[in-house]
């Protein structure tokens, strides 16, 4: 059946304290114990099935009722508590096993309480002392005689007295008839309360049978040496004796022998004394108590008319009254701090306790809290403290789960406003206890009340509040008892709630007895709770609580000489930080001490190496590589593809076309002999400057590999940089570079892995139940045989230049390797690079940039070993930033002959620029006049603006492009082999040849990009002309200091456009069919780009002016006396002009009076077309204008 822990209801058992004579204690001595108390001890908690009357008088039965046995003066000639100082040592040395049972244990004897007043005392004589009743009456006056009241605040008179007639066998002899008839001349003299206890304190002849049943072990125990275990579990348990048992255990020696001598009779005949004293003694002396003083404190509470009632009751009834509470001390001594035994609040806190005692909680709570209200009306605070703590505690235990006649496992959970009110009255008392304490001291009966709580709630489950309370009640002292109580609330934070709530609460409670513990001393203690803090830590998000754990443990096992342990705790801390606290600099320092120290510890630095790792790498591996020299550049490596395709599609060198010239990008290849760097990407996560030592790479196989070592490197907080390591291969075959390695900061050796191993596979099903990875990527080198090698370098060309800008560079070419190189082939990306004729190491070459922006300059040599068909290649690369200089606008106007052009130079760059000229260039187009450019330089944004005349003067032009309709007409049909390329023609250029070409053919590129977009690249070159002949390009010249160059505006049409394709419409569906969606989706664009695109424009050709050749500045004089107005003239003219041509149509108008006359109302119908060979007009595309002005007429 479910009872209260045994915990509680042994500290706050009834106390019985044990006064023998030495005889007693001699034959107690014989068998290990110092005396009768002693030897009673283990069965004092063995009182099973024992029935209590309740105030109500129900009876109950209750699984135990424990006493406590102590000797006599223990209790009587040592009032004064235990010192706090030695309790909290006490706990110190049994800190994590017993400290809760000695904190509840180490009850004072106290004037606010009354558990640890005797409630009995028990007289023993022996049968074998000469004047057994003389030796009895002796020692029932110390019971009864003043040393027994030395104590104003403890009655040690109205207590019970048992009186107990021991037999020795071994001194008197198994004969019973004297020991009888002494027990009964003790009962007529001193009343029923007595017994006979047979003991044996010699060794019998034979074998001492240890057969005995015991409340605490099993029912049968094996050997003498299992009794003497009982003893000496009992008399060492904190819990029953807690100042002996430390005393004890702080003993050294061998461990001595209890209970030698008894028989199995002698252990019955003890538990039999035992279960005496509290079902025929104790327990019934105590309810009468209970009645007698509930009387007593009805009465106090009843007010004037209960007195009355009381006085007559006392008068007239025949009964014994009880002792008066109004002729004794009734009020608080506040000087001494007490109240008088027969006072009647001493009386009833008396009262309170024994009702306790006797688990009848709930009249016991009714008690304590009309107590305490009194208590804090005298201002009594130490005992308002104590009832407030009794008033949770007996309200606590009332719940029904520890009632007798519960089934077990069944819990019924307080109410949130029973929880509340219990938890209150529990910190009220610890405030009240501090408060009323001295500060900053310990208070063990604030510690106690919290344990005594605690270990009801945790029998009941309930968790709610418990760690706060237990943090509450440890207060702010820095000893080991509250160390342990803030443990157990970390403990206790993530009870009873849902999985992981509670774990932040947990962490810092940690934290707090951990530094309890470590301010008292105890190292391990305070590291045990740092280690679970920060385990708890490392998988939440707050990463600066787990880094001050961290450094708090590496400081700790640094103290602790464990220098492994505080490496490991410190290498946590290294890792990368977003804030700007100066931190990792101090644990730098401090794990180099830790470390230096391991050094003098060879055997536990090598335990310790393979956990010895940086927790963020100083290298990032996906960012390390191999730098051939060749494609060492620092720039861009894409677009190497484009150049070897154009080198392999103009193929015309000796032996078999390969079928690729650059080495596969998937293998790295090198001679034997030649230097490759390593380009390590490193990164400093720390905000603390750290240093690098003999950092190297490893190799495998390193024996046939020259490595180079860097001596040190520095890099400051988060600073990311690269670092090349020079390797050389000695021999033929592949090597990897498996790792780095290098002294962190001066200390630490590391060795960081290099390799790049493919991750598991999980994608299909043989993947999943077979283990498969992907591609090893790791940086393998394959060293090869000596091989042509030619070293190109490209200079000259600046970082930064502007657009169109003339550079004069150079390509040079070394052979770097031991064979002879010849039939060596240049290929570079843009057409701007020009190879200067002739064969020379040194080839000069003019660059210039025709967009601005970011620009990537790449050369691919070929070529071949001297007298071999061996092919090689190298490759250069360089990065320019391309500025804007010189910007041409342009507007068309018509003109009464040709067009005018007005042009707009602007001056973009950051320099002052002289414009030295400005021309064009067109096969049909020319200027009318030099263009009249001002000699003075531009500013930067500054504008210069002029205007050209600009005529048609080409003859025998196809302005029709028949070849490039050709062209369209074959690229619709699908049959880009009948294409032929147009023919180049002859212009007049004032600008660099070679320059200008090549921004005329990147400006082709753009044009198709931009209006052909689905038409391949390499037929651009073919279909479409370089120079459109009804296109105009303005060719400016700049200079600039020593710079020069030039820019351009192209694709300028000062004549309305027409479409050139019309003759293709008919055509449309002779295109080939394909069986592929995206190759038919791209025929379908480029159809449409070409019918309906840029060539299919059709422009309004016709310009009309209207005139009236008499008038002058718009003003015509006539006569109108002469007659009225007339209208005459045909009303429709038509014609056809030619192109470029002209024509003129002439009609009358006659006004009848003066004024301003408008000559609106007619409109220009006009269509362009074709006159097939028939004469029959074809027209294309029409166009309706209304035409307009105005003429003043006056009379004449």
């Amino acid at each position: 059946m479910p009872s209260p822990p045994l915990s509680i209801i042994q500290s706050l058992s009834p106390r019985v304290a044990v006064l023998a004579s030495d005889d007693v204690n001699d034959s107690c001595n014989a068998n290990g114990c110092k005396g009768l108390e002693e030897l009673l001890r283990p069965w004092e908690g063995g009182t099973e099935r024992v029935s209590i009357l309740s105030s109500t008088l129900q009876p109950t039965v209750h699984p135990s009722f424990p006493l406590r046995f102590v000797s006599y003066p223990s209790v009587y000639q040592q009032l004064s508590s235990p010192n706090p100082d030695i309790i909290v040592d006490l706990i110190g040395s049994c800190v994590g096993k017993h400290s809760p049972a000695l904190l509840l244990s180490s009850r004072p004897l106290a004037p606010h309480e009354t558990f640890n007043h005797p409630v009995g005392v028990m007289i023993a004589i022996s049968t074998t002392t000469p004047d057994p009743m003389g030796t009895l009456t002796s020692l029932y006056g110390q019971a009864v005689g003043t040393g027994a009241q030395a104590a104003p605040w403890m009655d040690g008179v109205q207590v019970l007295k048992f009186f107990v007639v021991v037999h020795d066998v071994a001194k008197a002899g198994p004969s019973l008839v004297k020991a009888e008839e002494l027990l009964a001349n003790v009962k007529k003299a001193y009343g029923p309360h007595s017994t006979l206890l047979v003991i044996n304190s010699r060794q019998q002849a034979g074998d001492v049978s240890t057969d005995v049943t015991t409340a605490e072990g099993p029912d049968s125990q094996g050997d003498a040496g299992a009794l003497s275990q009982i003893y000496a579990n009992a008399l060492s348990s904190l819990t029953l004796s807690p100042m002996g048992a430390a005393a004890q255990m702080a003993e050294d020696g061998p461990p001595k022998t209890y209970a030698s001598l008894l028989t199995s009779e002698d252990i019955q005949r003890l538990m039999a004394l035992v279960r005496e004293l509290v079902v025929q003694s104790l327990v019934p002396w105590m309810e009468a108590r209970i009645r007698e003083w509930n009387e007593a404190y009805q009465s106090s509470r009843r007010g004037l008319t209960g007195r009355l009632f009381g006085a007559g009751r006392k008068l007239f009834s025949s009964r014994p009254s009880s002792p008066s509470t109004t002729t004794g001390p009734a009020g608080y001594n506040a000087i001494k701090g007490y109240y008088p035994v027969n006072s009647p609040d001493g009386l009833s806190r008396r009262l309170a306790d024994f009702a306790f005692m006797l688990r009848d909680y709930r009249y016991a709570a009714g008690v304590y809290d009309s107590l305490r209200r009194d208590y804090v009306q005298d201002k009594a605070w130490r005992y308002a403290a104590a009832a407030n703590e009794m008033v949770g505690l007996s309200q606590l235990l009332s719940n029904a789960f520890f009632l007798p006649n519960t089934p077990p496992g069944s819990i019924v959970p307080f109410t949130t406003l029973q929880h509340t009110e219990i938890s209150t009255c529990l910190e009220n008392a610890v405030i009240s206890y501090y408060q009323h304490g001295p500060p900053g001291h310990i208070q063990l009966d604030a510690l106690r009340a919290t344990v005594l709580y605690y270990e009801a709630w945790k029998a009941i489950q309930e968790w709610r509040g418990v760690g706060s309370a237990l943090v509450k009640g440890a207060g702010e002292a820095d000893e080991v008892p509250c160390a342990v109580l803030v443990e157990e609330a970390a403990a206790a934070d993530v009870k009873g709630g849902k999985s992981k709530r509670g774990s932040r609460r947990q962490s810092l409670h940690l934290v707090m007895a951990a530094k309890k513990y470590e301010k008292a001393g105890y190292k391990a203690f305070s590291r045990r709770c740092l280690e679970q803090a920060a385990s708890l830590m490392r998988g939440a998000p707050w990463k600066a609580a787990l880094d001050n754990l961290e450094y708090a443990l590496g400081r700790q096992a640094y103290t602790l000489g464990e220098s492994a342990v505080a490496v490991e705790h410190f290498l946590r801390l290294l890792k990368r930080e977003d804030t700007s606290s100066p931190g990792q600099s101090m644990v730098l320092e401090d794990m180099a001490l830790a470390y230096e120290h391991l050094q003098h510890h060879p055997d536990q630095l090598e335990a310790a190496k393979g956990k010895l790792k940086l927790p963020t790498p100083i290298f990032d591996i996906s960012k390390t590589k191999i730098l051939l020299p060749e494609a060492s550049s620092e720039h861009s490596t894409e677009g190497w593809e484009l150049l070897e395709k154009r080198a392999l599609a103009n193929w015309d060198r000796k032996g078999k076309k390969p079928l690729s010239i650059l080495p596969d990008p998937r293998k790295i290849a090198a001679c034997v002999g030649e230097t490759l760097y390593v380009e390590l990407i490193a990164s400093n996560p720390l905000n603390a400057p750290i240093v690098l030592e003999n950092l190297t790479v490893g190799i495998e196989p390193a024996a046939a590999v020259e490595v180079q070592t860097i001596d040190e490197v520095a890099l400051a907080p988060y600073e990311t940089g690269a670092i090349r390591l020079a390797i050389t291969p000695k021999a033929e075959g592949p090597f990897t570079v498996a790792n780095a390695t290098f002294t962190f900061h001066r200390f630490l050796p590391c060795v960081e892995s290099l390799e790049r191993k493919g991750k598991r596979l999980f994608a299909t099903k043989q993947q999943r139940l077979k283990p498969m990875y992907a591609k090893d990527t790791s940086l393998t080198v394959h060293a090869e045989a000596t091989r042509p090698r030619l070293e190109i370098e490209l200079t000259g060309v600046p970082g930064s230049m502007f657009e169109g800008e003339l550079v004069d560079a150079e390509i040079t070419l070394r052979n770097k390797g031991t064979l002879g190189v010849e039939n060596v082939e240049l290929i570079t990306n843009h057409y701007g690079a020009i190879v200067s004729p002739g064969k020379s190491v040194t080839v000069p070459v003019v660059f210039t940039a025709v967009a601005p922006g970011a620009l990537d300059v790449k050369a691919l040599a070929i070529f071949s070993a001297a007298g071999t068909d061996v092919l090689g290649c190298s490759r250069v690369s360089h990065a320019a930033e391309v500025r804007r200089a010189l910007a041409i606008n342009t507007e068309v106007a018509p003109a009464r002959k040709g067009y005018f052009l007005a042009v707009t130079v602007t001056n973009h760059a950051d320099v002052p620029l002289e414009v030295t000229g400005l021309s064009a260039v067109s096969e049909y187009w020319h200027l009318t006049s030099p263009a009249d450019v001002s000699s003075e330089p531009l500013l930067p944004q500054q504008t210069q603006r002029l205007v050209l005349s600009v005529q048609a003067g080409g003859a025998n032009v196809d302005l029709t492009q028949a070849r490039l309709v050709s062209n369209l007409s074959h690229v619709l049909a699908g049959r880009p082999e009948a294409i032929e390329s147009i023919e180049p023609v002859s212009v007049k250029l004032q600008v660099p040849t070679a320059e200008y070409l090549r921004a005329r053919r990147a400006w082709r590129l753009r044009f198709a990009t931009e209006h052909f977009p689905t038409l391949p690249r390499e037929l651009v070159p073919r279909v479409l002309p370089l120079l459109d002949p009804l296109e105009l390009d303005l060719v400016a010249s700049w200079a600039a200091e020593n710079r020069y160059g030039f820019a351009c505006a192209h694709g300028i049409r000062p004549a309305p456009a027409f479409s050139l394709v019309e003759s293709l419409r008919g055509g449309e569906s002779t295109a080939k069919r394909t069986m592929y969606e995206e190759t038919g989706r791209q025929m379908r664009a480029l159809n449409e780009a070409v019918l309906e695109g840029v060539f299919a424009d059709e422009a309004d050709p016709l310009l009309v002016r209207t005139r009236v050749p008499s008038a002058k500045q718009g003003r015509v004089t006539h006569d109108f006396t002469k007659g009225g107005p007339v209208y005459t003239g045909t009303l429709s003219h038509r014609g056809t002009i030619p192109a470029g041509g002209r024509a003129s149509v002439k009609t009358h108008a006659w006004v009848c009076e003066p004024g301003r006359v408008p000559l609106g109302g007619w409109e220009v119908i006009r269509e362009t077309g074709d006159a097939e060979t028939d004469g029959e007009w074809v027209p294309r595309m029409s166009w309706i204008g209304a035409g307009g002005g105005s003429v003043e007429v006056a009379a004449a």
